[in-house]
């Protein structure tokens, strides 16, 4: 059944009738993705992550470093079990991505799940594939075990949905961030939730309130949080460009953590990427602000003809399109087999060393208390970096 949009939101027929998805395999192929995906961030997070904690307090600088190459590694993770166990073929197509940019990075939010494939595109679409891409995210997300533990420790930005607060928190990190010199991509997805029946018909009531057009394949942008953090970076000089992703799915569209255990995932998934130069962007908040709401006009136009030809325009710069069928990158195979083998060893470990389940206990509750007390792990790091410089600067 489409929606009032005109878009499919279930998976199409060859996705149910196919390998894929549906019966005993479906179910076991998604069952093993999601079980290999979650406890891999479980073996990094207490065997790669934990051991880390020390070096917080002896250089922040360099822990923060460690995290991010950890966490670049984790990433081609979710890329090797999409094209080599589900055979998702991504195709990247449009400007690279410059992993020493210090970049703004804004998407559609298709669906639930767009966050999964974004690996892909950033490891096929950053030439070497070295970036520092952090996410904005729901605070409810850092409750989450394991995953939410992470994210805390690679010093992802978490909202309320409260301006006044959000912005508080925000300039916190980001004021650490210029202290130590650390430097990353930031994404965000202005649209704040992913395209459904009820956000579609909620972003259509705000067009009519603002007499604004009604769009069919994105929702209109919220632009409070990017003309925020345009301006801070820009200001610190810690912003080099703005990337403007487009996600699209061809084939089928699952929507849902379900739908990704049932072993529906898409046949194609396709981003195009357009950089923004600093000297192009406006330079006060009303002009960042129009700027986002044309990026979006835009991109509903350009997904308005690749849903008729099913790729974006053939001028684009192909960056990636492997063919179906065609030797997946060596890379991956290598962060499949090592993953996999750090995941079983962990499991391993846990049901066979007294020391490692008690460093499990003692790192999980260490954990569990910071995300439901204070603002999370990474403002602890932010506090111990802050105190130990005034002791510094006490003791000079």
């Amino acid at each position: 059944m489409a929606s009032p949009a005109g878009i499919k939101f279930q998976p199409s027929k060859r996705t149910r009738a196919g390998p894929r998805a549906g019966g005993v395999l479906g179910y076991l192929r998604g069952v093993t993705f999601c079980l290999l995906w979650y406890f891999s961030i479980l073996a990094g997070f207490y065997l790669l992550y934990c051991p880390l904690l020390p070096l917080l307090v002896l250089s922040p600088r360099h822990y923060r470093a460690f995290t991010e190459i950890i966490f670049g590694a984790w990433e081609t993770y979710p890329t090797a079990l999409m094209e080599i166990m589900m055979g998702t073929k991504i195709v990247v197509v449009g400007d690279k991505v410059d992993p020493e940019d210090r970049a703004l990075i804004v998407m559609n939010h298709r669906t639930r799940l767009d966050w999964n494939y974004l690996w892909a595109a950033m490891f096929h679409g950053c030439h070497p594939p070295s970036h520092r891409l952090k996410f904005v995210l729901k605070s409810a997300v850092r409750h989450f075990p394991g995953p939410g533990w992470v994210m805390q420790m690679t010093c992802f930005l978490y909202i309320h949905r409260s301006w006044e607060m959000d912005q508080k928190l925000m300039n916190k990190v980001l004021d650490y961030f210029k202290d130590i010199g650390h430097t990353c991509q930031l994404l965000i997805f202005p649209e704040g939730t992913d395209l459904t029946k009820q956000s579609k018909a909620s972003s259509d009531r705000y067009a009519a309130k603002h007499n604004l057009p009604e769009y069919e394949r994105v929702l209109h942008p919220k632009t409070t949080g990017f003309a925020f953090l345009s301006q801070r970076l820009r200001g610190d000089g810690q912003l080099d460009a703005v990337y403007d992703l487009t996600i699209a799915y061809p084939k089928s569209v699952p929507q849902t953590e379900k739908d990704m255990l049932k072993g529906m995932f898409p046949e194609e998934v396709h981003f195009k990427i357009k950089r923004h130069a600093i000297e192009s962007l406006p330079l006060d908040e009303v002009g960042y602000r129009q700027w986002l709401c044309q990026q979006w006009k835009d991109k509903e136009e350009s997904l308005q003809e690749f849903y008729k030809t099913q790729s974006f325009p053939q001028d684009c710069p192909r960056i990636h399109d492997r063919p179906v069928g065609a030797k997946t990158v060596n890379a991956l195979h290598l962060s499949f087999v090592a993953w996999t083998a750090l995941t079983l060893f962990s499991i391993y470990a846990l049901f066979s060393f007294w020391w490692f389940q008690m460093w499990v206990l003692a790192t999980t509750s260490l954990f569990v208390m910071l995300s439901f007390v204070g603002d999370g792990f990474q403002h602890l790091e932010i506090a111990l970096h802050y105190a130990r410089k005034h002791h510094e600067k006490k003791c000079n």
